[in-house]
């Protein structure tokens, strides 16, 4: 790449006035350029440069030179869109004496950009990748980005969302299908906002049913609370079985040898069995309190303005949060 910006740099020094810019004012902003990639200063270079297109615009050896600069900056569309006004003119003799050089940057350039195309309704929606708006639906044309992981972001007012990852190949068109559902109709999900937050939150978003989840929720944490439990009392009985083995003096007393030398594994075991009861315990009643709460305590919000929203529990944690 910097080989190829040289390349150009030390012809286009060599003949300043000839093949393109004839504007002396310009050349000169040129060859100070020249003189700074040079250097290594692309981006000295770059200002240098835009200063001779404020003052030649139409100069193909400006826009080759800006097409190059932005190439050894790695901006790969800036400098395509460059090359692309440059080799317009295919007979001017600049681009006919670095033609060689010109096409080995078209190359370069087109491995480092790809397009991506999206489908889908509604019309109006908004194309945002990483963020950035780069159309509505229907789009017009394929959209170019330089090669990379986005996130493509398709959304309008009173439907659902769409976000996807999506990977841009050079010189590949990528083509997405999108298609919005509408949020429904019901009260509380107007502009005005929803007395309760997060029954609003439910409605937009349909994994969120209240009765279904908490239902779900609830014999999920029954079942995690039967596990729990049943794991406290194997513990408590492999505990009592490895007890019972290091206090009986015929597997664990020998001439000249402590019981711990003899049986000491048995002890490590009744160790361990306690942690795995004790730990199995604790999450056996947090499992059982997380059912108790999304099965009852979560009815008295339904009807009032003040009530649980939602509980969660987790490994050694508990949540729950609701409105008032």
């Amino acid at each position: 790449m910097l080989a190829l910006g040289a390349c150009i740099a030390g012809s286009a020094g060599a003949q300043v006035n000839t093949g393109g810019a004839d504007n002396p004012a310009a050349d000169e902003f040129v060859a100070r350029g020249i003189a700074m990639r040079a250097q290594g200063k692309d981006a000295e270079a770059l200002k240098l440069f835009e200063e001779a297109a404020e003052i030649d615009p139409g100069s193909v050896r400006v826009q080759i030179h800006l097409a190059t600069v932005h190439q050894a900056l790695g901006n790969w569309l800036l400098a395509d869109d460059y090359l692309t006004v440059a080799l317009e003119h295919q007979n001017h003799p600049y681009i006919n004496r670095h033609r060689q050089s010109l096409d080995e940057a078209r190359r370069v350039i087109d491995a480092n950009i790809g397009r991506f195309a999206v489908d889908g309704r509604p019309a109006g929606a908004e194309v945002r990748l990483n963020g950035r708006l780069v159309g509505t639906l229907p789009l017009a044309k394929p959209v170019r980005a330089t090669v990379g992981s986005y996130t493509l972001d398709v959304r309008l007012e009173g439907h659902y969302p769409s976000q996807r990852p999506i990977s841009i190949t050079g010189g590949a068109l990528v083509r997405e299908t999108v298609q919005l559902e509408r949020l429904p109709d019901e009260p509380g999900l107007v502009a005005g906002g929803s007395p309760h937050p997060g029954r609003a939150a439910a409605a937009l978003d349909p994994t969120l049913d209240g009765t279904g989840s908490r239902r779900w929720l609830t014999w999920a944490l029954v079942g995690a609370s039967g596990v729990a439990a049943g794991t406290t009392r194997g513990a408590l009985i492999f505990r009592e079985v490895y007890a019972g083995r290091w206090n009986d003096d015929t597997r664990c007393l020998e001439l000249d040898r402590t019981r711990a030398e003899v049986c000491g594994d048995e002890r490590d075991k009744v160790n361990t069995a306690e942690d795995v009861a004790v730990v199995s315990g604790v999450l056996t009643g947090m499992f059982a309190a997380g059912a108790f709460l999304n099965a009852f305590a979560f009815q008295a919000g339904e009807g009032g303005e003040a009530g649980l929203e939602g509980c969660g529990v987790g490994l050694g944690t508990a949540l729950c949060f609701g409105s008032f």
